[in-house]
């Protein structure tokens, strides 16, 4: 069962990517996909190791002990659609509540894949970490995302900050 569940998510949220990035902002998702994707590896590595997160039900169960599914597909995108919809020219309490609405969709996400299946094991000092870790990770991508298309050379689009 949950190894339909993994088949599900990459379904939904390949299917979610498609959908939600437009094409003249392809650029973007891709570079914050792929930051994300080697910030939530990173991390993901050494919190496993570490023994402070537990995935009992991966793809590649000779290889690491993450889930390759949630590191590679499902939080990137998240970042993904935290990037794309980023709230510009508007207050920091704003930006502030962006970054809470993206993070606790992460953490609520994580939680239901808990109570449904065996794919991850979520504790409450798990989320508490994962929390910290998250809004550090986005903080680093959107600030990875602003430096990379500051150059001179690319065209700008009114959805970055000065």
């Amino acid at each position: 069962m949950d190894y339909i569940v993994l088949f599900l998510l990459w379904i939904i949220f390949l299917y979610t990517l498609r959908i939600a990035v437009p094409r003249d902002r392809l650029r973007e998702a891709i570079a914050a996909f792929l930051f994300f994707h080697m910030l939530t590896w990173i991390f993901g590595i050494g919190l496993t190791y570490a023994g402070l997160l537990d995935a009992p039900i991966r793809l590649f169960k000779e290889a690491t002990q993450i889930s390759f599914t949630m590191e590679y597909l499902v939080f990137p995108t998240f970042a993904v659609l935290f990037q794309l919809r980023f709230p510009v020219q508007v207050g920091f309490i704003r930006r502030m509540m962006h970054y809470l609405f993206w993070v606790g969709s992460i953490l609520a996400f994580m939680i239901i894949i808990d109570i449904f299946s065996s794919i991850m094991t979520v504790t409450w000092d798990n989320l508490v970490r994962s929390f910290f870790n998250f809004t550090i990770e986005l903080w680093l991508c959107r600030q990875y995302v602003l430096w990379l298309f500051h150059s001179p050379d690319i065209k700008r689009l009114d959805t970055y900050e000065s």
